[in-house]
């Protein structure tokens, strides 16, 4: 067993269709920082990770081939294993994020965690990956 011996999530990788359109939805939307890209992939910085490796969403060419050098099949939203992947943000950005979304006219649902003391709003990318912007709040 690796018992304890993971610090963070390092990296989330989407495949995707059209990267020129998720790139900017990434980059100009939600705003995160380019760090490196090619035709094949671009990768952005999340936030700053354990032990030197920052935390990166990256996008992958759909022909890209897996770590174990094998092709993927078509994508297809509708049959994809990812439900969904969460960035956190702070309490206090919570009402300023909600409210881009609601000027912006991009979708949205919002859900509380009670279990957890959690607040989430959930949009969908260009591609239909479903994201979640999640803080912690002790007042829920």
């Amino acid at each position: 067993m690796i018992n304890n011996k993971v610090k963070g999530l390092g990296e989330i990788i989407l495949r995707v269709n059209d990267m020129e359109l998720m790139k900017k939805f990434y980059n100009q939307t939600i705003g995160l920082e380019l760090i490196n890209e090619s035709e094949n992939y671009t990768f952005f910085k999340i936030a700053v990770g354990y032990g030197g490796h920052n935390q990166t969403l990256a996008l992958f060419a759909k022909t890209n081939l897996n770590a174990f050098n094998e092709k993927f099949k078509d994508i297809k939203t509708t049959s994809s294993t990812l439900h969904h992947f969460a960035l956190e943000i702070d309490k206090k950005d919570y009402e300023n994020i909600l409210n881009f979304f609601k000027k912006n006219n991009i979708e949205y649902v919002t859900e509380i965690f009670e279990w957890i003391k959690w607040k989430s709003i959930f949009i969908k990318d260009p591609e239909s990956n479903i994201v979640e912007f999640v803080c912690y709040d002790s007042e829920i």
